[in-house]
């Protein structure tokens, strides 16, 4: 037997059809999780409940659980859909194929910022979080990349990590006087207090570029 959590994830992938014992279900599993979604991009990963789904799909929380038992299995779909499908790759070097997959992997952090509150506690168990990791391994494949895969996960991580940033730099951006602070005890690093701190991309495309000279 497999769990709720289990049934889910495999209905993701396309190895279990929907339950159909009982009454036909009014929502679709694809429209829970896109109500979870939405509630998140609304109110925050913290904001998303059974409950709260529950009332935005009218319907009781107990009916919820005939898709979900678990925040932690909602989370799990919603990471899926929110990420969506990858970008098709079709830019003639490589490099830029790699700039164009962290380009859209970012707008979709960017899209969803509740993405980086979730804490990954096991390996990944989405489809579409392996499709973006599949779709740059097979546009670097038989290119001068030694090892497409851990570049893949390299990229991916630099996305995860600088868009983080960017959402926790919006939050809780530096208080004022910490430029002249800087300046007065740490003046090598003046220029990183005149920098835009809050222009996280920026930062990223850096990061991505010199990643990118290194394996070149």
């Amino acid at each position: 037997m497999h769990s709720q959590e289990d049934r889910a994830l495999r209905q993701l992938w396309g190895l279990e059809a929907p339950t159909v014992r009982g009454p036909k279900p009014r929502w679709t599993l694809d429209q829970v999780t896109a109500a979870a979604v939405a509630l998140a991009d609304d109110a925050g990963l913290d904001g998303v409940s059974l409950a709260r789904v529950a009332e935005r799909l009218d319907v009781t929380t107990t009916a919820l659980y005939r898709y979900v038992d678990s925040k932690t299995a909602l989370v799990e779909l919603m990471v899926d859909a929110a990420v969506g499908d990858p970008p098709q790759l079709t830019d003639e070097d490589w490099r830029q194929r790699c700039r164009a997959w962290t380009d859209r992997l970012a707008d979709r952090h960017a899209a969803h910022p509740w993405l980086s509150d979730v804490r990954p506690e096991r390996i990944p168990c989405q489809p579409r979080v392996y499709a973006w990791i599949d779709a740059l391994v097979g546009a670097l494949d038989a290119g001068p990349v030694a090892d497409p895969l851990r570049l893949a996960l390299l990229l991916d991580s630099l996305v995860r990590s600088y868009m983080a940033l960017a959402r926790n730099l919006n939050d809780s951006p530096p208080p004022a006087w910490l430029g002249e602070a800087l300046a007065t005890r740490f003046p090598r690093l003046t220029r990183a207090g005149d920098q835009d701190a809050a222009d996280a991309r920026a930062e990223l495309d850096f990061a991505v570029d010199a990643v990118l000279r290194g394996v070149a």
